[in-house]
């Protein structure tokens, strides 16, 4: 997992070649840009969600993990707690779906405050709770670009 601000987004270039490409979408986003639903950036390699969602308390949050895609996860407005854990050190709860390209966990994991300006990159051995509330539930847009690996 990485955990940065947008400012330093440059630093993360040179990964892998598709995350390349969703680093520089988010170096160029522009909030006209946001239109809640689905971009392609280049096919279902490497595609964009705009989404807007009302954050949720922490007794509704579930640990997720995905084998086919990194997730790069960028508040645009509003803020959110999110959780991470090693894939390994949760207890699967749910099976790998490839359509979806998501298994659910139980367990224990860190949590951190996203805030606007900030992004995750989470790999397929990371699992992560995303969408969960500060202090009470709130509007959050948030741009999650998903990467083909």
């Amino acid at each position: 997992m990485i955990l940065d601000q947008i400012e330093h987004i440059e630093s993360y270039v040179g990964l892998h070649p598709r995350i390349d490409r969703g680093l520089r979408f988010l170096a160029n986003f522009d909030a006209e840009m946001f239109i809640p639903g689905r971009k392609e950036i280049d096919g279902a390699a490497v595609f964009v969600l705009f989404q807007e969602y009302k954050s949720k308390p922490l007794s509704e949050g579930k640990w997720e993990s995905h084998r086919r895609y990194a997730d790069i996860q960028f508040i645009h407005q509003g803020e959110e707690r999110m959780g991470y854990a090693s894939r390994d050190s949760l207890l699967e709860t749910r099976a790998y779906n490839s359509q979806d390209d998501c298994a659910l966990h139980a367990g224990e994991g860190l949590h951190f405050h996203m805030r606007e300006g900030w992004f995750a990159i989470f790999f397929p051995h990371d699992a992560h709770m995303p969408g969960i509330a500060v202090d009470e539930p709130a509007l959050v847009r948030k741009v999650l670009l998903k990467i083909e690996l």
